[in-house]
């Protein structure tokens, strides 16, 4: 669960042509309240939805139960869907790396001071 990024992709025709400006760019939605501290003072916006007795092996997290909020952002209706991936992987030069991943799409709607907007996001 190290760098987590998200995207957002409207689906309006105005949005499937190229912008000369944001102003027909909806604003980005707003992260969900609290999540994960990684270390004091460093929380990442993100719940661990899964059966409380998985822990990730390499970064020791404990899914959080399985009504746990998916969704990384706040003020959203839509669906979610969440893989959490465990292994190992061999690098061109041979050497072999754990990998673990937090990968997450959302396609919805979401509020942002008052207006509704619709988007799908990812995050990984």
């Amino acid at each position: 669960m190290g760098g987590a990024a998200s995207r957002a992709w409207p689906h309006t025709a105005a949005a499937a042509a190229p912008l000369a400006s944001t102003k027909h760019r909806p604003p980005p939605p707003k992260p969900i309240p609290g999540g994960i501290e990684l270390a004091p003072g460093v929380v990442i916006h993100v719940w661990a939805p899964g059966d409380p007795a998985v822990t990730l092996p390499f970064t020791g997290i404990t899914l959080q139960g399985l009504d746990t909020e998916p969704a990384t952002i706040t003020n959203f209706n839509g669906s979610s869907a969440v893989a959490f991936h465990v292994g190992s992987v061999r690098a061109s030069d041979g050497r072999t790396y754990n990998l673990e991943t937090d990968i997450r799409a959302f396609d919805g709607q979401y509020t942002v001071d008052g207006a509704v907007h619709r988007g799908s996001f990812a995050l990984v």
